[in-house]
């Protein structure tokens, strides 16, 4: 269950975010972009190689770094 998005006391811990990760809080809250993301995450590790539609950045403006 989610919080009440209306209650300011759930937004006090953003108080000190930078843009991305204010756009990122944005993003995870976002049923079709997790939706994507579940479908991108199933790509082989290790992979450079773009995975899934071409305009997923343009459309989200997310880009995803390597954790090797």
């Amino acid at each position: 269950m989610r919080g009440d998005w209306t209650d300011p006391a759930a937004y006090a811990h953003m108080q000190g975010y930078m843009p991305a990760e204010f756009a990122a809080e944005y993003l995870v809250r976002n049923d079709d972009f997790v939706a994507e993301c579940g479908q991108l995450s199933s790509h082989l590790p290790g992979s450079v190689e773009p995975i899934g539609p071409p305009d997923f950045i343009t459309r989200w403006g997310a880009r995803f770094r390597s954790h090797r």
